[in-house]
């Protein structure tokens, strides 16, 4: 009997370091990954910085039978909190125009919107 849980316990043991080897590989294939998306990003902000300073000099947008790329200005956007205005009419459907209360404003910073 104490060979049988000699032997379990070495398959056990096997087991879990056939695991371990597994979850190494695939945690340093994730890893990989996520540097050369790193590295993409930082490509692909090059480019679209490229493509903004093209756009401003050309004066305008540009597109191709695939889509288009287009010079975004700054603004606002207005949001309201979505809970709160249910909860409102619930509670106080006269009020419920009153949305000063509940609006939140952020700035858009401009961008290039490439599709």
């Amino acid at each position: 009997m104490l060979k049988s849980m000699e032997k379990e316990q070495t398959k056990n043991n096997n087991g879990q370091h056939l695991q371990d080897q597994q979850l190494v590989e695939l945690v340093d294939e994730i890893r990989g990954y996520r540097d050369r998306i790193d590295h993409l990003r930082e490509k692909m902000n090059e480019a679209r910085d490229q493509v903004e300073t093209l756009l401003i000099e050309r004066g305008g947008s540009w597109k191709d039978d695939e889509g288009y790329a287009v010079l975004v200005s700054e603004g606002e956007c207005t949001s309201y909190d979505a809970n709160a205005l249910d909860e409102l009419l619930l509670n106080d459907p006269l009020r419920y125009g009153w949305l000063k209360d509940y609006r939140r404003k952020s700035v858009v910073s401009g961008s290039v919107k490439v599709k």
